[in-house]
């Protein structure tokens, strides 16, 4: 099965999506609320990062559908806008919201790491939206996305 223009774009805008999801959690340290268990804070991160993945899905399958590209993929300002005005600010609300969990009890240092890196990764990808287009090949969210998965934030982690 071939992946086409919409299957390559909504792929990198999973994986973004992941890789900021992943990295979203909290150095919170407010003594007012009980901190989360790990398995609450993987199971409601990897639910922030699974709404913002299908909203970037129907997002892209709307924008980038074989109808108007039936030859090949979009333009570049057509990506470019899509990454800018879907992309970017759905990432930042996944990593604002598992930031906002804040981090389980001695995981703090582990959990601020992914956050800085997929928020360091967007913040590229803000200052060159094309960088998150490039289907695979210099992912920005690399390094992210590896330290999402190994913690337990595999949705986040893996853009599915």
């Amino acid at each position: 099965m071939r992946s086409g223009p919409i299957g390559g774009l909504a792929c990198v805008a999973i994986m973004s999506v992941g890789l900021v999801l992943a990295a979203c959690g909290s150095n919170n340290n407010s003594t007012s609320t009980t901190a989360l268990t790990k398995a609450e804070f993987l199971k409601k991160g990897n639910a922030i990062c699974k709404k913002g993945n299908q909203q970037i899905n129907k997002a892209a399958h709307q924008t980038f559908t074989k109808k108007k590209y039936p030859t090949g993929p979009p333009p570049q300002s057509v990506q470019k806008k899509f990454a800018t005005d879907t992309l970017i600010p759905t990432v930042q609300g996944e990593i604002d919201g598992v930031k906002a969990l804040g981090a389980p009890a001695g995981d703090e240092a582990q959990v601020k790491a992914i956050i800085d890196s997929a928020q360091s990764a967007l913040d590229k990808g803000k200052a060159d939206p094309t960088l998150l287009l490039q289907n695979g090949k210099k992912d920005p969210f690399a390094k992210s996305n590896k330290l999402a998965n190994a913690y337990g934030l595999t949705v986040c982690g893996g853009g599915g």
